[in-house]
């Protein structure tokens, strides 16, 4: 039964376009990362865009990105039956909890494991373009991408896959469970820049789930014919890490089995309401008279607004990617002024451009994630009928959602201009430039990111 229950599961993502479209992008990722020199995953230095530490460095920083398609697979097992109604069917049968539950799992791993064959295939495949310099390119080696793909990236992958569906297993939802993976991201981010001192190497090569800091510990003195010509060594501090990182994995993969209920809980009888004695007698006489003028549509769309508003942000994920880029944009504007063996002042141009290199892609995230989530949340909620039956225009629903995200995407840069503004009063510069920060900073990054929402 576990066999046939995985391979249902697998077959099953095979069929869902998240597989083809992702495996598309990442494929073109590490495609344009060995064809194009401006796009660059890792630092590997002057060797082969095909040496054996290219391909296995390339591998192990797209873990850190592929997690977030990885997670989408594993996620949503459980979380789609509870969603779709058809759990209690499927656990009313003589399937077993562990057939269940584990027979999902690794199905849907075993299907991120085939998607993630588009990283190295893009890497090969990038290999063999005409217009490629010679000298750059190095032999084929087929173990180079076995060793890449089996050794580093897979171990990886399964610890990661692991951890995210014992948390969706646990919490039964999709967006708590992308919630962790992002505050997970921050930690991990937050932790590498603490750590990151040559004393630390050793701590780092033992705890770093993704296994870089080990693969860095043992290629850390390798010349350049080193790295063109041998595969990491399987030393004992990669052994070591991969041994602790797989108990972390097994540990969750028992916390999800524990914590999952096999069996249909049964609704709890409420107790029946009392009156209240002291409610208000109903109100009589003639109802007042509904208006459809202009001045009601705009009220009601400007309530609509506000309601939109709010619901992002009271949104859990929306404080987490705030808070993402609050600490990545605080880090670089705070060492902005130590780049260079000069004193630099922080003034607003420094500022600015810190803000913009730190802070760019987070408020492109929250337009593309938010916008999908304001235009389709009543569908999901199924209360579509209710509100396409109101007698208002359609302009009246669709607008107050584009001027929501936008509204809430403005909050954000200006929030950063205060942060920005308070680095340079710590630092003891008091010449706030206002209107040079909405000019150059608040305006025009407002427009791009309105723009992605609004498309």
């Amino acid at each position: 039964m576990f066999a046939k229950v995985a391979g249902f599961e697998f077959r099953y993502q095979l069929r869902s376009p998240v597989f083809w479209v992702a495996g598309i992008v990442f494929f073109l990722l590490t495609f344009a990362a060995t064809t194009i020199s401006q796009v660059q995953i890792g630092s590997v230095g002057a060797v082969y865009k095909n040496s054996p530490f290219a391909i296995v460095q390339e591998l192990a920083v797209m873990d850190v990105f592929f997690m977030f398609a990885l997670t989408a697979f594993v996620a949503n097992i459980v979380v789609r039956d509870d969603e779709t109604g058809y759990g209690p069917i499927i656990r009313s049968t003589r399937i077993g909890k562990f057939d269940y539950l584990i027979g999902r799992f690794a199905g849907a791993f075993a299907a991120g494991a085939a998607m993630a064959l588009a990283l190295p295939l893009g890497i090969f495949i990038g290999s063999l373009m005409p217009w490629l310099d010679p000298v750059k390119i190095g032999p084929f080696h087929a173990l180079h991408y076995l060793y890449g793909y089996g050794v580093v990236m897979l171990p990886t992958l399964f610890i990661l896959a692991a951890a995210f569906f014992a948390l969706a297993t646990a919490t039964r939802s999709m967006m708590a469970t992308y919630v962790g993976l992002i505050g997970f991201l921050v930690l991990y981010t937050v932790l590498t820049v603490l750590f990151q001192k040559p004393q630390y190497d050793h701590i780092v090569a033992l705890l770093e789930p993704f296994g870089i800091g080990a693969l860095g510990e043992v290629t850390k003195y390798w010349t350049t014919s080193d790295r063109n010509t041998l595969l990491p060594p399987i030393a004992d501090i990669v052994v070591y890490n991969r041994l602790i990182w797989f108990a972390v994995a097994f540990a969750f993969l028992a916390l999800a089995y524990f914590s999952f209920h096999f069996e249909t809980r049964g609704a709890k009888q409420g107790r029946p309401e009392k009156p209240d004695a002291k409610a208000p007698p109903p109100r009589s006489g003639p109802l007042p008279a509904p208006r459809f003028d202009r001045a009601a549509t705009l009220r009601q769309s400007w309530k609509w607004t506000r309601f939109e508003m709010a619901q992002v942000f009271r949104s859990p994920a929306f404080f987490v990617l705030l808070a993402l880029g609050l600490l990545n944009a605080l880090g670089g504007l705070v060492f902005a002024t130590d780049q260079t063996e000069f004193t630099v002042l922080p003034v607003t141009n420094l500022m600015i451009r810190t803000l913009q290199g730190s802070f760019g892609i987070i408020p492109l995230i929250v337009a593309i994630y938010y916008a999908g989530e304001l235009v389709w949340r009543e569908r999901d909620r199924r209360t579509h009928e209710v509100f396409d039956a109101c007698p208002v225009p359609d302009w009246a629903f669709v607008i107050p959602k584009i001027a929501a995200i936008s509204l809430v995407l403005t909050a954000m840069l200006v929030t950063l201009v205060f942060v920005a503004v308070a680095v340079q009063a710590f630092d003891g510069y008091t010449d706030f430039e206002w209107l040079h920060y909405l000019n150059w900073y608040v305006v025009p990054n407002a427009i791009e990111a309105i723009e992605i929402a609004t498309l």
